[in-house]
């Protein structure tokens, strides 16, 4: 009897597409349901104060706000659909409810993703197991979708604001995969062209890659596909790849490596030549061993996800002869020998572990950047691979044992909930999350310097000092150390200890025109107005469109009596940023005082509309009781005033 085509095989009868979408559903509430808690939660002081704080360009949708989307490399990454979703979140709820509205639509996409995953696994469980039933597969791929979704590894990539870009690529890629699988159906039915066979997946491979550039190892899992379990291609015939028979399959997939060479080129541009780690900061020894640690790691903590944290940094003296290292280059060996000694009768096995090894490699320390060995983050996409294999094991237990393999996979989603909502109350807010850090490995100079941020955020400045020094001693480089010291100096009014950190910062990080800045600010507070001003000059000199500097430099002119000089510094500091907030004020004084109220008032109602904006409520009166006393002097005054 002739073995069913892929065509038949995912021909599905009304009463198999209902029992799909009813799991389908129950898949996506249970999932949701699970991360329902990340609504509450703040947005945390590693990255979402750069994303979604500091800077203005991706909030609307706007032309402007759309074409920086598309064209910025701000952090390192080229994300434009990341951004797009930001930017339509941002559009939905406004700067106040922003961290609301950025869970909630992590916690849709997870939701959606996880349906994805399901239908995934139905069609490979289908591909596989041709001689199980429709119904059994679907389960089985309900039980890879709930591994994969309700697992506590997930929580820091629906949890971290920032780390949206898993949420978006990762569905895309999936999309991928079963169109692309989907494609095979009609082999045996009459040929199509390319582009009806593979443009959607094509499609969808680009759209991943615009959501995060971990989607490049793509065209490599596809052809991992065709050897297993499409067997369209041989692994112990590799020569004969080259045959007539066989080309077609090799050259279907060119448009999708050309792309991803693109991608790995853009990549490398948008990280940039200080963002990657240099050969000298880390060796091909070095880099060989943290493969080593990643491709162990992930699975390791994939079965026993305990001690989890945000920040895993490298252990102190980390290379080739660390112990962590030589463990496990011990233990992948050793699975290795296992692998090839099961290769015959294990075939899906197999075929799980290299696509773990495909979708790892990226992140696995080849290309580092960062202070992290590992990140709970790269499991999203790069463990779906043990869902698969799960879904498959839960469908072979299923058959024989109903009730019982039910009952077990219950058990072990129930336990699997409860660790990730543990594990999300960890992400609650900043002072929670590294004090967890701290507590998971004291060991961690940036666990201990970002609590410090945190408790600095909190008010307690003499312990977020301590933290902060803590995370030096430990080794902690990251470049906002000692500028985040001094602020805390500065607002203790300790200036000069202030100086001594920003100088220090200039010193070990020169070229950083925020330093500059910074200390320039505590210059003049300082009353030291002609180092201020030199340090004014230096971060202009370093970045003339760095509008809060020629607002202070405007500021500084008009302590000192220059308005004619001043005005022109503030409103080229507009054109820079419309809607800066000190430059809006200082041009509306000096508009009054020179009688030019109409355009005082205007300037005020701009100035009004960003403090209301955020929620700033002393500045919101005191800009109301300066446009009130404006209005009574214009009504007052002679209508020349319109000049």
């Amino acid at each position: 009897m002739d073995e069913p085509s892929l065509s038949e095989l995912l021909n599905w009868s009304r009463s198999e597409r209902v029992t799909r979408r009813l799991l389908a559903v129950a898949v996506f509430c249970l999932v949701a349901a699970t991360f329902l808690p990340v609504i509450h939660n703040t947005l945390i002081n590693w990255d979402d104060e750069n994303y979604f704080i500091s800077h203005t360009n991706y909030r609307g949708l706007s032309p402007d706000n759309l074409r920086w989307c598309f064209t910025t490399y701000y952090m390192g990454h080229y994300q434009p659909l990341n951004w797009l979703s930001y930017a339509v979140d941002y559009s939905i709820s406004g700067m106040k409810d922003l961290h609301v509205r950025l869970h909630q639509t992590q916690v849709l996409l997870h939701g959606f993703t996880s349906v994805l995953v399901m239908y995934l696994g139905y069609v490979l469980l289908r591909i596989v197991r041709p001689d199980r039933d429709a119904t059994s597969a679907a389960m089985g791929a309900a039980a890879a979708a709930l591994f994969f979704a309700l697992h506590p590894l997930r929580v820091e990539s629906v949890a971290w604001s920032s780390a949206r870009s898993d949420l978006i690529a990762t569905p895309f890629f999936v999309l991928a995969v079963i169109t692309y699988l989907a494609a095979q159906r009609d082999d045996r039915a009459e040929p199509r062209s390319w582009v009806h066979r593979l443009g959607p997946s094509f499609v969808f491979y680009i759209l991943a890659l615009l959501g995060k550039e971990f989607a490049v190892t793509l065209p490599a899992v596809l052809l991992l596909l065709d050897v297993y379990p499409l067997r369209r291609l041989e692994l112990g015939k590799i020569r004969e790849w080259a045959d007539v028979r066989h080309r077609s399959v090799l050259l279907e997939k060119l448009p999708f490596f050309a792309v991803a060479i693109v991608a790995i080129v853009n990549a490398f541009f948008a990280a940039g030549s200080e963002a990657v780690a240099s050969i000298e900061q880390h060796s091909p020894a070095s880099r060989i061993a943290q493969v080593c640690v990643s491709l162990v790691w992930y699975p390791y903590k994939t079965l026993a996800p305990t001690g989890l944290t945000p920040l895993y940094e490298f252990p102190a003296g980390f290379g080739p002869g660390h112990p962590l290292a030589v463990r496990s280059g011990i233990a992948l060996a050793l699975i290795v020998c296992a692998l090839f000694l099961v290769r015959q009768r294990a075939r899906g096995l197999i075929a799980a572990a290299v696509c773990y090894a495909i979708l790892i490699l990226p992140v696995s320390g080849l290309t580092q950047r960062g202070p992290q060995i590992t990140a709970d983050r790269y499991t999203y996409l790069g463990c779906l691979p043990w869902a698969m294999l799960f879904g498959y094991l839960f469908l072979a237990a299923f058959e024989r044992y109903r009730l019982r393999a039910t009952l077990v996979a219950g058990a072990l989603f129930a336990v699997m909930i409860v660790g990730t909502r543990e594990q999300i109350s960890v992400w609650r807010d900043s002072l929670t999350l590294w004090t967890h850090g701290v507590a998971v490995n004291d060991a961690c100079g940036g666990a201990h310097a970002h609590l410090g941020h945190a408790l600095h955020w909190e008010g307690r400045l003499d312990d977020a000092i301590r933290e902060y020094h803590r995370g030096l001693e430990l080794g902690w480089k990251h470049t906002n150390v000692h500028r985040n010291l001094a602020a805390i100096y500065n607002q203790l009014y300790r200036n000069e200890e202030a100086v001594a950190e920003y100088l220090k910062d200039i010193q070990q990080y020169p070229g950083r025109w925020e330093s500059h800045y910074y200390l320039a600010v505590t210059y003049e507070r300082m009353d030291e107005d002609e180092k201020a001003k030199e340090q004014y000059l230096a971060a202009l000199e370093m970045n003339p469109e760095w509008a809060d500097a020629h607002v202070a430099m405007g500021r500084l002119l008009m302590k000192h009596g220059y308005d004619e000089l001043a005005e022109p510094r503030l409103r080229h500091a507009l054109t820079l940023n419309p809607r800066q907030r000190e430059s809006l004020e200082r041009l509306a004084l000096l508009c009054a005082e020179s009688g030019r109220l109409s355009e005082a008032i205007k300037l005020l109602d701009l100035c009004l509309k960003e403090a209301m904006e955020v929620g700033d409520k002393r500045a919101v009166e005191g800009l109301q009781n300066r446009q009130a006393e404006y209005g009574a002097m214009a009504t007052s005054q002679p209508a020349s005033d319109a000049r």
